[in-house]
């Protein structure tokens, strides 16, 4: 069953105005307090964020991150404070920023320039203290980028570390002792000590790698093992997920449907989930296993973010659309393996959280 979310969007006037400020206290919206679990998934190409309820679709609040009227700011991905107390969005054209905001109110909190040419995904420590935002330089050819590492409490970047080819992604492991980038044009993964931002472990995601700037594999996204004792990296451009120990051995391997871009793994462990841009499905994997269990059609142009329900019952897939069609946001039911509900949220959909 497939039902649409069209429900009028309702903007919240202080945050959009807010847009214009570079803000450090700002208030609240007038808006009741969140109380049932939402989705917050960023429009690329709209400069907005979308708030939905996540049992329904239905659109609860829209924000505004137009600080350059006639450009292309791009919210790229979002993040969500381990802690439960704050959200974060990503904006990756112009001035690149990171823009923090309280959950419940949906208070704007403050923003803090990056100082690097892009900003791709968002790593969050688990204890909520840091993160670390990718520079995500695609047009950069061979050119090693950065990644900023930012001081979440006062929203300070504390350092911006020169790191590989294009850096798409940055994930700490559960322990908050390291943290993993993809390095999506330059076919590694870097590992860094997070206390003393030092270069742990670099290695290739496969043993004939391309050359930098042009990969054959475009390590994109990637995500811990609760017990963090694996590290899955989705490989777009050959369509599988690679499994790898903390020191990098690869342990295991599993195609996916075409051209994954982000993933997303359930609590327990048991289960991984790939959003296929190329094919327009999603993959249900079955880990530890690491076995393809199921493939689901979602109708839906460019699949590209993924969050799962706490309980892993229901993912959730933004899709970019294309020239033709809008982007927006499906509900799968994992184990009916079917689409329960779709809603369209602006154009190029990107980042996905659930708060619950």
């Amino acid at each position: 069953m497939r039902t649409i979310g069209l429900h009028p969007h309702r903007v919240c006037a202080s945050v959009r105005r807010s847009a214009l400020l570079v803000a450090f206290a700002l208030p609240s919206c007038a808006v009741e307090p969140t109380v049932d679990p939402s989705l917050y998934v960023a429009s690329g190409f709209t400069d907005q964020v979308f708030q939905l309820d996540a049992a329904s679709g239905a659109v609860v609040e829209t924000f505004s991150l137009d600080v350059r009227r006639a450009e292309t700011d791009e919210p790229h991905a979002l993040e969500r404070d381990p802690r439960g107390r704050f959200w974060y969005v990503s904006l990756a054209h112009g001035d690149p920023t990171l823009w923090k905001y309280e959950v419940g109110s949906n208070r704007l909190v403050g923003r803090v320039a990056l100082g690097t040419a892009g900003a791709g995904r968002i790593g969050i420590t688990p204890d909520g203290t840091r993160a670390f935002i990718p520079d995500y330089y695609r047009s950069g050819g061979a050119l090693r980028s950065e990644v900023a590492v930012v001081r979440l409490e006062t929203l300070d970047v504390i350092e911006r570390l020169t790191i590989c080819v294009a850096p798409h992604d940055a994930k700490v492991d559960p322990s908050g002792a390291l943290v993993a980038i993809a390095c999506s044009k330059s076919d590694e993964i870097v590992v860094l000590d997070v206390a003393t931002l030092q270069e742990r472990n670099r290695f290739f995601v496969a043993a004939d790698p391309g050359d930098p700037g042009f990969p054959r594999y475009r390590p994109l996204n990637l995500v811990w093992s609760p017990a963090g004792d694996r590290l899955y990296v989705a490989l777009q451009k050959t369509s599988e997920v690679r499994a790898f120990t903390r020191e990098g051995a690869l342990r295991d391997q599993v195609s996916v449907g075409a051209g994954p871009a982000q993933l997303a793994i359930s609590r327990d462990g048991r289960m991984l989930a790939t959003a296929n841009r190329g094919d327009g499905s999603l993959s249900i994997v079955e880990l530890p296993e690491l076995a393809e269990r199921a493939r689901v059609p979602l109708g839906v142009a460019h699949p590209h973010g993924i969050t799962l329900a706490p309980d892993g019952r229901r993912a959730f897939v933004t899709y970019e659309g294309d020239t033709s069609t809008p982007g927006g946001v499906v509900a799968v039911d994992v184990t009916q393996r079917e689409v329960v509900w779709e809603t369209v949220a602006g154009a190029f959909t990107l980042g996905i959280i659930y708060v619950p």
